[in-house]
This record gives structure tokens, sequence and C-alpha cells, in this order.
């Protein structure tokens, strides 16, 4: 499969990470609580909020942004730490499945920074998970099996652990067969302004003559729109810009379309612990997927710029997005899909590994994490209970609204 990368009118060219010097100030911030941005709860619907509200796990991945920010000022102390690739959100329920691959996916706030931004937040989600299905007393032990993953991944990015049951489990229900996931996805739909869709309708025009200028393989009408619409579900992309776009693809026979999903790319500024991109924004997301991912995507690219024209205030924005195909086997791991701790701890061994494996390939870049992470381990332990601790004060808080 042919994994396309395309920055506006022109083939990107995808930025491995290199070893460098992370430097950082001094100084731990107050505890407090872990709040969502007021402003940001105000954009959210009436569902959206209720679920937060009442769901501890879902509340964690609400405030991904605030949670990152806390943690960079927790380790805002250290020094001269390495800059690796991160996923950006890594937690639990980023764990995905196809019918034919595994791990985790979704690197939207995929970005270069220090070890601790993913290694803190995956050990969250284990906190919250086992809280939520009692497991607590389970808690250390699952928290040692993704850190021993995350050290197996960085020792020998060769290794690959073998499919955990809980994927097989999964993997074995029936799937929708394609008019029922193209009439879902066709459900999400919300109606687009005027200029948002012809811009889409341009937009993709563009994207197919540059995608086939790369794929000789896809005939002249792939891509043709034949429906599009914004989605709002999900927790932590919920109120990002999203388009689902309902495409031909080889034939005439509806059955035959495919979905695709276009995203504004998530605004990352102002986290200081993470490393400066020197490309443009969307590029982090497709390195992200290229360098840390393991699913398959036949099609993910940087899109020709979006002009929309939001019904809220009628400003008319140009919006950097990134597309990618919807495969339909896929199903993301959650909270309640985990029948035992021993499901639990497999994941996260696996994540573990897939995080560590997918380093860059220098010695002295892998023996430099490997000695940071050594260094620190018993730290991120103790810093993800209290940033936990300070996630759920402010849940609570919010619950009391």
């Amino acid at each position: 499969m042919h994994r396309v990368r395309v920055c506006g009118r022109l083939a990107c060219r995808v930025a491995l990470a290199i070893p460098c010097v992370f430097l950082i100030g001094q100084g731990f911030a107050a505890r407090g609580q872990l709040r969502a941005d007021p402003a940001v709860l105000s954009r959210a619907s009436t569902d959206l909020l209720e679920l937060v509200r009442s769901d501890a796990f879902s509340y964690f991945r609400f405030i991904n942004r605030p949670w990152t920010a806390r943690i960079c000022e927790a380790f805002a102390d250290l020094t001269d730490l390495p800059v690796v690739r991160l996923h950006g959100d890594a937690h639990l329920e980023q764990f995905a499945l196809t019918k034919d691959a595994w791990g985790l996916d979704d690197f939207d706030d995929s970005a270069r920074g220090p070890q601790f931004v993913d290694l803190v937040r995956f050990l969250g989600s284990i906190d919250l998970a086992t809280r939520q299905r009692d497991w607590t007393s389970e808690r250390d032990a699952a928290m040692t099996r993704f850190l021993d993953g995350y050290r197996r991944g960085l020792s020998d990015p060769a290794y690959r652990p073998s499919e955990p049951e809980l994927v097989r489990e999964l993997r074995a229900r029936s799937p929708m067969s394609s008019p029922e996931f193209l009439a879902w996805g066709e459900k999400q739909m919300e109606p687009m302004e005027d200029i948002a869709y012809r811009s889409v309708l341009e937009g993709m025009e563009a994207l197919a003559r540059l995608m086939r200028a790369e794929r000789s393989d896809l005939p002249p009408e792939y891509f043709a729109v034949v429906r599009a619409g914004w989605v709002h579900f999900g927790v932590g992309s919920a109120l990002a810009r999203r388009v689902l776009i309902r495409v031909q693809r080889r034939t005439a026979d509806p059955a035959d379309d495919e979905l695709f999903e276009a995203k504004e790319v998530s605004n990352l500024d102002g986290l200081r612990c993470l490393d400066e991109p020197s490309l443009p924004s969307a590029v982090r997301v497709i390195d992200g997927t290229r360098q840390l991912g393991r699913l398959k995507h036949d099609i993910l690219a940087v899109g020709p710029t979006l002009l929309i024209a939001p019904a809220a205030d009628r400003t008319q924005h140009y919006l950097e997005w990134w597309v990618s195909r919807w495969e339909p086997t896929y199903r993301e791991v959650r909270v309640g899909d985990l029948r035992s701790v021993a499901d639990l701890a497999d994941i996260s061994f696996d994540a573990g590994v897939q995080l560590g494996a997918g380093q860059p390939p220098d010695d002295a870049v892998r023996a430099r994490a490997l000695a940071s992470f050594a260094k620190l381990e018993s730290r991120y332990r103790k810093e993800t209970s209290a940033l936990v601790e300070e996630m759920l004060t402010g849940w609570r808080e919010l619950g009391a609204r």
C-alpha cells in the first residue's frame, strides 16, 4: 500500500526525529485542579457536556491539552532530555484494530518532545481504567507492563508482540457490511454552508490530481464527491472542525463508494515542552502516523487549504486540514471492552512496545532515551498519581455545577 503525503500543492518531505537536547524552564507549578478550558466547554454540545460530567475517563480524554500543559509544568525542572517522536495523546482508548492490524492510532496531536508526555498520559489512562473497573489492586502491575513494553521497544525496535487476545475477540464480532457502513456514515453528516461545501469539492479535486500523480493505479473518477457534511461525534476531537466525505471509488455502484474524513489540525501552540515544528502543522500528523503507527492507511494526506464560513460568526477561515480514508473494519478499544486485568496488561504492554519501537533508528538517541527512562521511571508513576488526583478534582468540580 502507498501512503501519500501532500502539503498544499506540493509533495511534502517527512521529517524523522533527530537527536537533540531538550531545554525547558525550572520549577514546579502549584498543585491544583486540572480544569477544562471554559472557552472550550462553552462550545460543547449538551450531550458532550453530560458525557464528560458523568464519566471521568471521558473528561480525561476531553482535557488532553490542559493535561499536557500540566505535564510540562510537572517536569519543568528537568533539562537535557532527548527529543523523541510523540503520539501526543496516548491512552487506552486510542488502541484500535482493523481486519489485519492493531495498535495505537489517531495521531492528531503527534509532535516531538520528551518521552514523559506520552508515558504519563498512558499511565494516567491505566490508573483511571483500574478505578473504573475496580481493579485498583492490579494498577501497579498494569503500569509495570506498559513501562516494560516501552523499555522493550526502545531496546529492541524489531520486536513485535503477539496479537492480544482481546484484539482477536473484538475482530471476531461481525463488522458492518459496506452498505451499512456507508449508511451509518451519512447519518453522521450535518449540513454544510455553501461556501464550505464548494471548498470541499475544489479541495478534493485538487487532492485527486495530486494523488493520481503519485498513484497511477487510481482511476480518473476516484475522489468524485457524492455527499459531504460536518461531523461532531467523539470526545477529544468532538469540537474540531471535521468533514465526512462520501466519494465514488472505482465504479458507479454506490456500494463501491468510500468515506473520507478531512480534519482540522489541532493547535499545539503554547505547550512549552513540545519541540517547535519546522514543517506545516498538518505534516506532524503524517509524520507521527508514519513513524509510530502500525495500522495501514492506504490514503493519508495533507489536503489543499479549505475555506470555511462557520454559521456562528459568518467569518471566513482558511483551514489547514488532513485527509484519511475510513477503514470499514476499524474499531477502537473501549475500557468497557476489557474482560479482565489481563486484557488491560496485554494492551498496555503492546502500546508501550509500539511507542518505544517507533523511535528513530539511532543508537545514540535510543541509549539516551533508555538512560533517561531508567532514571525517571519511579517519578513517572509518582507524577501520574498526582495528575490523576488533580484531574479528578477538576472533574468533580465540573460535575457539581
